[in-house]
């Protein structure tokens, strides 16, 4: 029998066993005496609390971590503009000339 060692589960719906709602998100730091093991060959978690347990099937599963150094990382997108994409959205008809590389100046002088 193939089980890991899970240190933070996210599930689809809320679990609630041993007279507790666990919610979607299970993390052994936030429950004292939580226990989780992933089985490998059965695809599914064991939960295991207060002398009860619980089995939940993959299919309720979104992910899981087996690392506690995973499960305080936290990834922080970067906006368009600080990507320098600019924005997605044209305010007005000439905001689009005037916007990213030489904002609108084609280096031409005018003709009078």
């Amino acid at each position: 029998m193939s089980r890991v060692d899970v240190t933070f589960a996210k599930l689809h719906d809320d679990l609630f066993f041993g007279g507790k709602s666990f919610g979607k998100r299970l993390e052994l730091t936030n429950n004292g005496g939580l226990r989780m093991l992933y089985d490998k060959e059965d695809k599914e978690l064991i939960v295991s609390w207060n002398g009860k347990t619980a089995h939940i099937p993959s299919t309720n599963i979104v992910s899981y971590s087996t690392d506690p150094s995973e499960d305080r990382k936290i990834v922080q997108m970067a906006s368009p503009q600080v990507l320098g994409i600019g924005s997605a959205q044209v305010e007005t008809p000439m905001s689009h000339v005037h916007s990213g590389h030489g904002h609108g100046k084609t280096g031409q002088v005018a003709k009078k």
